[in-house]
C-alpha cells in the first residue's frame, strides 16, 4: 500500500516561521524607527537654516538703513553708532507710514546678546528721539547662540565704537559710521561670520572731504 504525505505544516515549520516573520518585522521596525529619527532631524536642521537665513537678512535689512544720525536719549546725545560691551545700537531709517499717520521714519536699533538664555534679541524704539522711559519693541533674532562677538571695521576691527581717542564733543565725530560690521557666533556647535556694510559711511567721506553726496 502507497503512504500518502500528510498536509499541513509541522510544529517545527511553524516555529521556524514565526521566528522569521519576528525578525524581519523587527528589522523593518529598525528601519522605520531610522527613517523617522532622519526626517525629524532634517525638519529642525531645515528650521534652524530658516532661522539663521531669517536672522541674517533683518540685520542685512537694517544695517542697510543706518544713518548717521544721533541720538537724544534723555536728553543726551548719543552717536549715531554705539558699540559697548558687546550690544550695538545704532540709527536707521526708512520706515514707512503709507496712512500718514505721523509715523517718524527714523528709529534706533539694538541687539543684544543674553548668555544665560543664549538668545540674541533685537531692540526697535519707534524713534531716536526718546525719553529713557520709552520702551522698545524686543524679538528674539536667534535662539540655541552658544557663542557671540561682534565688532565694527573701519577698517580695522575694533570691539567698541566710538574709538576711545575720538573727541565726542564735536557733532561731526558722533555722526560718523565705520565702514561696516562683523558678527562672529557659534549656533549648536557651527561656527558663522557675517560681515556687512554700512552704505551709507560714503555719505560723511564726502561730507568731511567738502562735498556733498
Amino acid at each position: 500500500m502507497k503512504r500518502h504525505a500528510s498536509l499541513g505544516f509541522t510544529l517545527v515549520e511553524l516555529l521556524v516561521a514565526i521566528a522569521i516573520f519576528a525578525v524581519l518585522s523587527a528589522l523593518g521596525w529598525k528601519v522605520f524607527d531610522y527613517i523617522g529619527k532622519v526626517k525629524t532631524q532634517n525638519a529642525m536642521h531645515e528650521a534652524k537654516l530658516s532661522q539663521l537665513q531669517e536672522t541674517y537678512q533683518q540685520i542685512l535689512r537694517d544695517t542697510v538703513q543706518a544713518v548717521p544720525l544721533t541720538a537724544n536719549i534723555n536728553n543726551n546725545i548719543q552717536p549715531a553708532l554705539v558699540l559697548q560691551n558687546g550690544h550695538l545700537s545704532f540709527s536707521k531709517t526708512g520706515v514707512a507710514d503709507p496712512l500718514n499717520q505721523g509715523i517718524a521714519p527714523d528709529e534706533r536699533i539694538e541687539y543684544q546678546y543674553r548668555q544665560d538664555e543664549q538668545k540674541l534679541y533685537r531692540l526697535k524704539y519707534a524713534n531716536i528721539n526718546q525719553a529713557g522711559q520709552d520702551q522698545p519693541d524686543s524679538s528674539v533674532l536667534l535662539e540655541g547662540v552658544e557663542q557671540y562677538q561682534i565688532t565694527v571695521l573701519n577698517p580695522n576691527e575694533l570691539t567698541a565704537w566710538p574709538d576711545a581717542s575720538v573727541d565726542l564733543n564735536q557733532a561731526a565725530e558722533k555722526q560718523r559710521l565705520p565702514r561696516g560690521i562683523k558678527i562672529a557666533l557659534t549656533v549648536d556647535g557651527v561656527g558663522y561670520e557675517w560681515i556687512y556694510s554700512l552704505l551709507n559711511t560714503d555719505f560723511l567721506t564726502d561730507s568731511n572731504n567738502g562735498g556733498t553726496s
